[in-house]
């Protein structure tokens, strides 16, 4: 299947890789089918999340274990099981990235994660438990602290 994408232009992907959403993300509720798309190689700390049938609805995402290895983010059980079967190896978990003209203001949503199930192809967007993650996490600021810490 080939898709209109925002950033890549036209893609073909593989459609049994696609996320359906049963409530939309924030801000997209009637938006229900996305695709996880790389910039290079699958693995790639950022990912794009791009609606199926709206090419301008695209998502910069990043996995937040890579940036941030403490995240444990506290999701009703409930809500993970309206998109199968709690798995944590079928698990995928995104936050949505906000890149600013001036990149050491780039930030991540670790209040209200992407999580995606790599078995049943079915997402949700959920509001953590706890007030312990903000909506506006630093990420440069978080390179910063990672870089010291490896050195």
């Amino acid at each position: 299947m080939v898709i209109a994408t925002r950033h890549f232009g036209e893609v073909e992907i593989d459609e049994t890789k696609i996320v359906e959403f049963a409530k939309g993300i924030f801000g997209f509720e009637e938006t229900k089918k996305f695709i996880v798309l790389y910039d290079g190689e699958e693995g790639n700390p950022f990912a794009w999340l791009q609606a199926i049938n709206e090419k301008d609805i695209c998502l910069p995402m990043v996995n937040p274990m890579l940036w941030y290895p403490q995240y444990s983010p506290d999701v009703d059980d409930e809500l993970i099981a309206n998109i199968g079967e709690l798995n944590q190896d079928a698990l995928e978990i995104y936050t949505v990235v906000v890149i600013p003209e001036d990149i050491k203001n780039i930030t991540t949503n670790l209040r209200a994660p992407i999580i995606m199930n790599k078995e049943t192809r079915k997402g949700i967007q959920a509001v953590v438990n706890d007030d312990e993650y903000d909506i506006r996490h630093n990420l440069y600021e978080q390179l910063q602290k990672l870089k010291e810490a490896g050195e």
